[in-house]
């Protein structure tokens, strides 16, 4: 071919593709946008219930969790607990717009962002990704993931936790020191107490029947060294708390406890005499807005704390849930610091008024103060297997002395 034909070519493609991209150029410029490929999937799905994420898996055994390194697939399986009623799915990489959610045993169109009820037994969940929605073609979608969701009964939740349990045993169970009944049976392993607004935490003590039985109260340990006990907060509404017990050999066995803390205080009713008509009427109580409430106050000096009523607590052990510290207010309502008897049972409360556990030095003498605060007298086995002597009057360790034949040393602990 003749160089000057090819020449004459060359610039006319240059010219043809410089044309092209300035004509795009200008499409731009006028308010069109240039068009990509949309992609018809999923980049992640999740699954919660009342604000908790719920595993999704990928087989039905429910032995093998959603992979989020990995592609989507179009079926996963989930387990819901029966407390749980209500399912929300949250989607990535798709416009929620255009997502819409089916479920089996029901014709009705669910959101992307709805909350979903859910029936006990199993429910086939549908989540279709359109371009176009068309409520009277719901099947004609671009891509289908399926979510098939099996939600246990309580008997079926209690037969599964039965059979995984093992022969190990609570001896004792016991709420608030053993002020708040509880029926406990050591093969019984589900409890429902119901709490007043104003109970804010909650002493639990959980005595197991083997020594070497490993205790654990919402995942905490706790031994013969603070009495089985731990003080656990409660929020308003239901509070679940797990004891678990278990041991070198795999044995396991778990404690449920379902409290639930009322969620406001009951209507308070005085009986009023008015003076112009003699009668008698009932009427609430009112609250002081001038005063402030719950809050720890100063008055002269002296530390305080002011109810829920903004009146002063008096005669009472206080919690405050901010400092996880256990507080006493003698009649005036001044916080207690120092010793403390009350029915005849000695408190030691330090500087900051909080009651103290354990071991503690006070003017040069020793004492032990049990889980609950108590002072404890006599004969003493601390975790470690070690006696000590605490008089029985004064509750003082004894040290570099005998007693009833037994001798103690420097550290009051007995010399075998």
């Amino acid at each position: 071919m003749n160089k000057g034909i090819k020449h004459i070519i060359c610039i006319g493609l240059a010219l043809g593709i410089s044309y092209a991209i300035e004509s795009v150029d200008n499409l731009n410029n006028i308010g069109i946008t240039k068009a990509y490929a949309l992609s018809y999937s999923l980049d992640g799905l999740e699954l919660s219930s009342g604000g908790s994420n719920i595993n999704l898996y990928e087989n039905e055994n429910y032995t093998k969790e959603l992979d989020d390194s990995k592609d989507l697939k179009k079926t996963y399986y989930a387990k819901l607990s029966s407390d749980d009623s209500k399912i929300k799915f949250t989607t990535n990489g798709f416009d929620e717009d255009n997502i819409r959610i089916f479920k089996s045993r029901t014709s009705k169109v669910y959101e992307a962002t709805d909350e979903i009820p859910v029936l006990t037994g199993t429910t086939t969940f549908y989540i279709r990704l359109y371009n176009n929605y068309n409520e009277e073609k719901p099947t004609d979608c671009e891509k289908e993931y399926k979510v098939i969701v099996k939600r246990y009964t309580s008997e079926q939740e209690d037969a599964i936790k039965n059979d995984d349990q093992s022969e190990i045993y609570l001896q004792s169970l016991q709420l608030d020191y053993g002020d708040i009944p509880l029926s406990f049976d050591r093969k019984k392993c589900d409890y429902n107490v119901k709490v007043g607004y104003d109970v804010k935490s909650i002493p639990i003590k959980a005595e197991p029947e083997d020594g070497a039985t490993t205790v654990k109260i919402n995942n905490i340990t706790v031994d013969e060294n603070d009495g089985y006990k731990k003080i656990v907060n409660l929020d308003k509404g239901d509070n679940k708390i797990e004891i678990s017990l278990s041991q070198s050999y795999g044995e396991k066995r778990v404690y449920t406890l379902n409290i639930n803390r009322a969620e406001s205080s009951p209507t308070i009713t005085d009986v009023n005499t008015d003076s112009n008509t003699n009668s008698n009427s009932n009427s609430q109580i009112s609250i002081d807005s001038t005063k402030e409430t719950n809050k720890w106050v100063n008055v002269s000096g002296k530390w305080k704390y002011n109810d829920s009523f903004g009146n002063y607590i008096k005669s009472a052990w206080f919690y405050d849930n901010n400092y996880g510290k256990e507080y006493y207010f003698n009649n005036d309502g001044d916080m207690v610091i120092g010793w403390l008897n009350l029915n005849n049972t000695w408190y030691y409360l330090n500087s900051d008024g909080a009651m103290q556990i354990g071991w503690k030095q006070v003017y040069g003498n020793w004492y032990y103060l049990d889980y609950d605060g108590k002072m404890k007298t006599g004969w003493f086995k601390d975790a470690d297997g070690r006696y000590y002597y605490l008089n029985k009057v004064s509750g003082a360790m004894a040290h570099d002395t005998s007693i009833d034949g037994y001798k103690l040393g420097s550290d009051g602990a007995w010399k075998k």
